[in-house]
């Protein structure tokens, strides 16, 4: 008996020490998870600030939805409840025009209060729907030559800059831009408003910049007088807007069509997406002008009217600045969307008629062909 009580109080001694060790050596491993946990988001913060994003939860939020959302996107659908803007109810409507209209009459500019802005995630997501979409949504796609360096080389790589005319053929761009963008402009500047064109920056790095211009000029060569006269400009980041990946910068001030800049006369019979193209201010104009730099979160939203000096730097960043720039008319003067789009088609395929270039429209065909042939080579 005396040696089993023994056996038994040693053992119990033993388990004891046991589970103080197992316990300090939890403690250590609790300890390093610690300060491996610490390190790490350490550099998750570092690797936000440089992304230009605020948590990771916007990271999680799109991967968690990936799956949902891939054979939907794949096939050209969209459910408009994956990503509900924000509600506007009538007492927000109303105070937008009491809080921006003196602003945007002075300063020509306004940035929408935070509970307008749009989920960044959302927008992101819009974006990659166009992008990567196929023939799904009907683009006008622009390209740029930049300039990259790879392997130590300074290499010229095609890349896509510029979206155009995807509204209507995209319900989740419809429901933001013909809907929930349309009702906020309308309210902040006390007059119903309709989409008149609309453009999506991508700006990758590396991306150039725009020289300092106004809109309104260029906005009414496709219609003339028997368009539209009165125009704004509404500005949504895609992702975060900095100096160094080429913000968008505006003059400040009271402008409008009496007093305006003094801007270059377009090149008759010109490029109309180039020298043709009315609205460049003078280089020694320019020089005059204090532009401010709309630094932005993306989401946020801003307006500023047709005759607001305007520019941007080059994107100098690794990462893309994107945002989408949407010009509203007053509905009195006309609702010309889908004629403005035919119009500058028109002009476009003149101007190639001209130089011996052939129509976007003969080129999709050319390239369709092109790549059905291709097609039918046996791959190895």
């Amino acid at each position: 008996i005396i040696l089993y009580s023994n056996r038994k109080l040693w053992n119990d001694d033993m388990t004891a020490s046991e589970k103080r060790k197992d316990e300090r050596s939890r403690d250590d491993r609790v300890d390093g998870q610690e300060d491996s946990t610490s390190s790490l988001e350490s550099s998750d913060q570092a690797l936000l600030e440089m992304l230009g994003l605020t948590s990771l939860k916007d990271v999680a939020m799109v991967d968690k939805n990936d799956d949902d959302e891939k054979d939907s996107t794949r096939s050209g659908e969209y459910s408009r409840n994956n990503h509900p803007l924000p509600s506007l109810s009538e007492n927000i409507l109303s105070s937008l025009e009491t809080a921006l209209r003196k602003e945007y009459e002075e300063q020509s500019v306004c940035m929408f209060p935070p509970e307008c802005s749009i989920p960044a995630e959302h927008m992101r997501r819009l974006t990659e729907e166009l992008v990567w979409g196929g023939p799904t949504f009907q683009v006008d796609r622009t390209y740029e030559t930049i300039k990259v360096l790879k392997n130590g080389e300074i290499i010229e790589r095609k890349t896509l800059t510029r979206l155009e005319n995807f509204v209507d053929t995209h319900p989740g761009w419809s429901d933001l831009c013909h809907g929930y963008l349309r009702r906020i402009v309308s309210a902040a500047l006390g007059t119903e408003m309709v989409l008149y064109k609309e453009k999506l920056n991508l700006k990758p790095s590396g991306g150039s910049g725009f020289a300092p211009h106004l809109d309104t000029p260029s906005l009414r060569v496709a219609l003339g007088p028997q368009g539209p006269q009165t125009f704004c400009t509404v500005m949504v980041a895609i992702d975060d807007a900095t100096s160094r990946n080429g913000c968008l910068r505006i003059c400040k001030g009271k402008w409008s069509e009496e007093n305006a800049c003094t801007v270059i006369q377009p090149e008759q019979d010109g490029n109309p997406d180039a020298g043709g193209r009315a609205g460049a201010i003078p280089e020694e104009e320019a020089e005059k002008l204090c532009f401010d730099e709309l630094t932005t979160k993306g989401g946020q939203i801003a307006v500023f009217n047709g005759w607001a000096p305007h520019r941007s730097a080059a994107n100098v960043s690794p990462f893309p600045r994107r945002a989408v720039f949407l010009t509203y008319n007053p509905k009195s003067e006309g609702d010309f969307h889908k004629k403005y789009y035919q119009r500058m088609e028109q002009l476009r395929n003149e101007w190639r008629e001209k130089i011996g270039l052939a129509s976007r429209q003969q080129r999709m065909e050319d390239e369709k062909h092109e790549n059905e042939a291709l097609a039918t080579i046996p791959k190895i």
